[in-house]
């Protein structure tokens, strides 16, 4: 039930505008997540939003990701945490429709 409410109320505040973060939903991978880029080119976000800077851009076939796997929302975007040294705290986003996990 507890579950439940959650994934409702994040539901409630993506649909609102509210920013989102919490465990993808493979969260539980040992070794952290990692994707492949399925987009010609996709951008790496400093923050999970898409107005914000675009600190490094990915290519079809790169592998990126980080050591948890932590996904966000804004609006109808979703996001997935990688690692990058460009941005500030060492912590970029990546659109969710841009990589496929492996």
């Amino acid at each position: 039930m507890n579950r439940l409410t959650t994934v409702v109320l994040a539901a409630a505040l993506s649909c609102a505008g509210v920013l989102v973060v919490g465990p993808a939903a493979s969260a539980y991978a040992a070794s952290g997540c990692q994707y492949k880029v399925l987009w010609p080119t996709a951008g790496v976000y400093e923050n999970p939003n898409p107005n914000s800077v675009v600190v490094k851009t990915k290519h079809a076939g790169d592998i990126v990701g980080a050591s948890t796997c932590e996904g966000a929302s804004y609006n109808e975007y979703g996001y997935v945490l990688v690692a990058t040294d460009a941005a500030a705290d060492g912590r970029g986003w990546m659109r969710a429709e841009a990589v496929v996990q492996i």
